[in-house]
C-alpha cells in the first residue's frame, strides 16, 4: 500500500475525510472524480481537484482529461493523458462522427484511477 502525506498540501483535510478517503482507495485501480469526491467528502471542486493533481503528481494515481461531445453530453467520447492538454482540432467525434472544429462543442472532466492501494496519513 502506498501512503501519501497530506501535512503541508492538504491541510484542509479533516481526520474523517482522510478516512473516507482511505476507504475509497483501499481497492487496487480504485476510480474517482472531482465531483464525485467533493460529495463524497463534503468538499469544493477546486479542494477535491487538488487531491487528485497531488495523486498524479506523486505517481500514485492515472488521471485522464475526459473529453465530451454535445452529442451525447453524458457518455465520454474520448480520454487523453492528463497535462498533456486539450484534443487537436479538427477533432473526430467517435461516437456520432462528426468533426468538432471549435472547443465550444466539446466539455470536459477528470478520472482518476490509482495504481495501487493508496494510504492517506
Amino acid at each position: 500500500m502506498s501512503s501519501l502525506n497530506c501535512k503541508g498540501r492538504l491541510d484542509f483535510l479533516s481526520s474523517k475525510q482522510r478516512v473516507e478517503l482511505n476507504k475509497h482507495f483501499s481497492q487496487p485501480f480504485a476510480k474517482a472524480m472531482p465531483h464525485q469526491l467533493a460529495i463524497l467528502l463534503g468538499l469544493n471542486y477546486p479542494e477535491a481537484l487538488a487531491i487528485l493533481t497531488i495523486l498524479e503528481v506523486e505517481g500514485l494515481c492515472n488521471n485522464k482529461l475526459l473529453i465530451y461531445h454535445k452529442c451525447e453530453p453524458d457518455v465520454p467520447a474520448g480520454a487523453i493523458p492528463f497535462g498533456k492538454g486539450f484534443p487537436n482540432l479538427p477533432w473526430v467525434c467517435p461516437l456520432c462522427e462528426k468533426i468538432v472544429e471549435e472547443n465550444s462543442e466539446l466539455s470536459f472532466d477528470i478520472m482518476a484511477q490509482s495504481v495501487a492501494p493508496i494510504e492517506f496519513v
